[in-house]
């Protein structure tokens, strides 16, 4: 696998004509993503993104990814409803299921809420095969995602790649638990809305929590959001609104009578050095996506180039993208970096 970054469209198809044996994955800029899917065939899968990571660190507004050997790779689209796709999916799975290094790249449409439902369709695959995946984004503007695969504009898609080299994953998040847990007594997992806290309405107990006035509880939702905890891992639960009846959207969904954590950040690159520091073998390549979140929070904080330099002085040949959601095994989460490491 290796990582490609590319200015403009012109130039990335003149590259995908000049290596026509190879496949691809592309992360484009929304506001360049149809028209170069005028010009693909369906060996090539383009995600729309909300910023590009490349050998180059973090862009937004470049055009990033990855080019693979199609030998090892099966593209399988994912309707709606993602049900409806079950039969292909399992197919492609068992082709693989016996490889440990084999895993699945899901990219997912940003904006439906459907992550969960996709990810509920692969009931059937084994909880130790590797699954990453991001949920396409559109530079903030939060009116379309687009995923294509060639010419044709699909809701979802997921490759299974047939790996020989050994594969890792790794999952970071740079908040930690604080504080009494809350206990979420009233919400609507479908729209991924929670109505009350410790029987209050959400964003009554939130701010409360937090010791800080009710109008200033949106100001918070980057450096202190919730924490689901599984089986010791922190899964976080990213607010997106507060609504007009005091109950919070969330960019996943919240399930009633289940405990949650207030989180804090700690130094990002801190933990990234420790995150890196857990992989089993010297990687040839990296493939990273972060939440928008923690772009933001980077952004604002002035900490992608240090994260920049701590990555791609693990590994050179590394990509990726700006999502609206990550995936990683059978979770959703939000405001995490997911990786993949290639031996």
């Amino acid at each position: 696998m290796k990582s490609l970054l590319f200015s403009t469209v012109e130039e990335a198809i003149s590259h995908i004509e000049n290596y026509p044996n190879e496949g691809y994955v592309l992360h484009v800029p929304i506001s360049l993503i149809h028209k170069m899917s005028e010009k693909l065939t369906s060996d090539v899968v383009l995600c729309s993104t909300s910023g590009e990571y490349s050998a180059n660190g973090y862009k937004n507004g470049s055009i990033t990814g990855f080019s693979f050997d199609k030998a090892v790779a099966e593209i399988v689209e994912i309707v709606t409803p993602p049900i409806k796709s079950k039969q292909n999916l399992e197919t492609a799975y068992q082709k693989v299921k016996n490889n440990k290094n084999a895993f699945m790249l899901l990219l997912l449409d940003g904006l439906s809420g459907l992550e969960e439902s996709v990810i509920s369709t692969l009931f059937f695959i084994d909880k130790s095969f590797k699954i990453i995946g991001g949920s396409a984004g559109d530079d903030l503007l939060f009116k379309e995602t687009a995923i294509y695969i060639g010419k044709k504009r699909v809701k979802h898609v997921a490759i299974f790649f047939d790996m020989h080299k050994r594969t890792q994953l790794l999952k970071e998040n740079i908040y930690v638990p604080y504080g009494d847990k809350l206990l979420i007594t009233s919400a609507d997992p479908i729209g991924r809305t929670v109505k009350t806290i410790n029987g209050e309405p959400a964003a009554t107990a939130y701010a409360k929590a937090l010791s800080i006035p009710e109008s200033q509880l949106a100001d918070h939702f980057m450096n202190n959001p919730l924490g689901k905890i599984y089986e010791d891992e922190v899964l976080i639960a990213s607010p997106m609104k507060i609504n007009g009846d005091k109950s919070i959207t969330f960019y996943c969904q919240m399930m009633p009578n289940t405990f949650v954590y207030l989180l804090k950040p700690v130094n990002p690159v801190d933990k990234l050095e420790n995150t890196l520091d857990t992989l089993n073998f010297r990687p040839s390549f990296l493939y990273v996506i972060n939440c928008i979140l923690r772009s933001l929070k980077f952004q604002q904080d002035g900490t992608w180039e240090k994260f920049d330099a701590t990555v791609l002085n693990t590994c050179p040949n590394t990509t990726g993208f700006i999502s609206y959601g990550e995936q990683f095994y059978t979770h959703h989460v939000n405001q995490t970096m997911v990786m993949l490491a290639v031996e």
